[in-house]
């Protein structure tokens, strides 16, 4: 019985959002552990294997911890307008943020992956599983397109060079013991993909190398030139015994046999391999982790490495890897420190049925940091663990050396415990290998789960809902005393946030009824100049519409110098009038003000074809001169920027 609840347990979690957790934090043992060389390694994973191994194998790290998280960054916060990062452009003379926009961040600074990037002169899109050069110098026109191996990926530009990553499933990993592969049948193994491709002749695109990485791409951040590409990889290369018809005695000789698979595995089973393949045809091979470059937690977290790899775009994909005995989902990186958060490691398959609901209201969330102010190393620097699970990668911001995490302390689906849910924001220190929680403020939200964060210098935002929306105000100037300084309620809720400045905050999100059901995408703009006394002083709602920024926010676009923001919208309805479906897709251009408001600039559609409409949404917008370029499935339309009139069109 036990064993087939933790199965339905699992792929439950596995399909449900970020899960909550319990009441205070445990005692954490300081920092992690280095292996001194490969034996140490090899001995403590085959003696943890052996130990949690069954008869059916390693069924928790083949499907590793469950998570609930989200990936993405979160904003450090001196700015108190819009954080954007620029792509270098290859001796263009344009300037990011001047002359043209670039992805939507949080960090200044720092850029992140996304599906479309610009120097200025040419845009960079990845859509219907291909890369495509798009010159934009005069009207749009396309110059080269790549199919990409993998169907997707998300991009890095620096100068000439752009990195796409992705990832693959399907085959057998890259460990290769002969007598230790994984049979057909066994679920597919995540490969990272990294493709480097030289775009400076933009009519001739070229890959000049691929870098393949056992387990799954979770995320990257680029400072300069340097890349962290963090990857997430389980053992590999195992074929399991399983028990040969029923009984005790056959589970028995199954469990023995598989730890005789264990004990007769080598490094390549336990630390990820790569295959890095020239354009030229050259490969090199090996294990991705140095033996004394890996590390584990004080408290077994599982057998799966949490890797971060580490690339000069500049010099190639020559791959420089620190590795975690961890897992991870949620990533934030300032200038100078990546942080990798996990859920605390839980063998559901060891639980008895009445402990399952105890450990789903129990967890905790753990925070691996590392130091990256050496463009050359990534060095890890301290572990910690907060109360809740995050949403997402607002709710993690370093300010003056200071972490600052907002959590939620219960599942938002779970609906069966007992205690009432809130949220809180911890700060911790680096104390020398430890993230030491110093201060702490809770009481969030009250039968409520967080629905945005932002923070901003000593500032932060977090937005609560259930039926009504609050959003609150935290003095952070004090990391030992945070304080909830403000409280706004009104309907609804924002799941992004922007700075705007001039002690402006705009929200995105949904309007709602009383009773907490959502009516559309809104648009509010709060005045929190005063931190005691937030007041929303514009509201603009689009009836039955939603927007991919309320869980993406690269997909926002806020141009400054003309206070611009471009979001895509989908609206599906029925019109009871005509008896015809009311839709649309496409995106609203507004004009934000402070005395002003939100005003609609007007509206961008890739199709008016019902057939098509769903290939019309538009993905992303970018600013380059006097036109505003929006990217869809379909191809790239230019729109002037004051009206958002139509200018020009390539299609893919």
């Amino acid at each position: 019985m036990k064993r087939a609840l933790f199965a339905a347990f699992a792929m439950l979690l596995t399909a449900c959002a970020p899960l909550g957790v319990g009441t205070g934090v445990p005692a954490f043992a300081a920092g992690l552990v280095r292996f001194d060389a490969c034996e140490d390694y090899l001995t403590h994973v085959k003696t943890e294997a052996k130990r949690i191994v069954t008869a059916y194998g390693l069924e928790g790290d083949w499907h590793g911890p469950v998570w609930f998280g989200g990936d993405m960054v979160a904003l450090e916060g001196d700015a108190v307008g819009p954080v954007t990062t620029a792509s270098a452009g290859a001796g263009t003379g344009l300037q990011a943020g001047v002359d043209y926009s670039t992805t939507n961040v949080q960090e200044a600074g720092v850029d992140e992956p996304d599906i479309v990037k610009t120097d200025g002169d040419f845009i960079y899109a990845i859509a219907n599983g291909t890369l495509y050069v798009v010159d934009v110098t005069g009207q749009p026109v396309i110059t080269d397109r790549l199919v990409l191996e993998s169907g997707w990926g998300e991009i890095l530009l620096a100068g000439d060079r752009i990195i796409v990553l992705s990832t693959q499933y399907g085959g057998r990993g890259f460990a290769p013991e002969a007598g230790i592969v994984a049979p057909d049948y066994y679920p597919s193994t995540p490969v990272s993909v990294l493709t480097e491709i030289d775009v400076s002749d933009p009519f001739d695109i070229r890959i000049e190398r691929t870098l393949h990485l056992d387990g799954g791409y979770v995320s990257a951040r680029m400072t300069g030139d340097v890349a962290r590409i963090v990857i997430r990889a389980h053992p590999t290369g195992f074929q399991w015994r399983h028990p040969e018809g029923g009984g005790l005695l056959a589970e028995i000789k199954a469990k023995n046999a598989n730890r005789d698979i264990i004990d007769a595995s080598t490094l390549e089973n336990w630390i990820p391999y790569y295959v890095l393949e020239e354009a030229g045809g050259a490969v090199s091979e090996g294990l991705l982790v140095a033996c004394d470059d890996a590390y584990r937690p004080q408290e077994f977290a599982g057998l799966g490495m949490l890797t971060v790899v580490t690339v000069d775009l500049s010099d190639g994909l020559e791959p420089d890897a620190v590795g975690v005995l961890a897992d991870g989902d949620t990533v934030y990186a300032s200038t100078d420190s990546l942080y990798v958060a996990s859920r605390q490691w839980v063998d559901w398959s060891e639980l008895a049925d009445d402990e399952i609901e105890a450990r789903v209201s129990g967890e905790y969330t753990e925070i691996h940091k590392f130091d990256i102010s050496d463009p050359n190393a990534t060095i890890y620097r301290a572990s910690g663990k907060v109360d809740g699970f995050l949403l997402n990668q607002f709710s993690m911001s370093e300010h003056n050396g200071y972490l600052r995490v907002a959590t939620t302390n219960q599942a938002p689906w779970w609906g069966r415990g007992e205690r009432t849910s809130e949220s809180f924001v911890t700060v911790l220190a680096d104390g020398g290998g430890e993230l030491e929680i110093v201060g702490s403020v809770g009481g969030l939200g009250k039968g409520e789960r967080i629905f945005s964060v932002r923070f901003m210098g000593d500032v932060g935002y977090v937005v609560t809902f259930r039926q009504t929306d609050p959003l609150y105000t935290i003095d952070l100037s004090d990391p030992t005393n945070p304080t909830v300084t403000g409280e706004l309620k009104i309907l609804g809720y924002s799941a992004y946030l922007h700075p705007l400045g001039d002690g402006l905050l705009l929200g995105v999100g949904q309007d709602a009824t009383q009773e907490g059901w959502t009516t559309g995408t809104q648009l509010s703009i709060f005045d929190v100049s005063d931190l005691e006394n937030p007041t929303r002083i514009h509201q603009y709602t689009m009836k039955d519409g939603y927007s991919d920024v309320e869980f993406d926010h690269r997909a926002f676009l806020y141009w400054e110098p003309t206070a611009t923001a471009v979001i895509p919208v989908q609206r599906w309805g029925w019109d009871e009038r005509t008896g015809k479906d009311d839709y649309f897709v496409g995106a609203f251009g507004f004009e934000l003000d402070r005395a002003g408001g939100i005003q609609e600039l007007g509206r961008i559609v890739h199709s008016s074809n019902p057939g098509n409409s769903w290939a019309g949404q538009i993905r992303r917008s970018v600013v380059v001169g006097g036109t505003v370029y929006t990217i869809s499935d379909l191809g790239v339309s230019g729109s002037d920027l004051a009206t958002l009139a139509e200018t020009g069109w390539a299609a893919f």
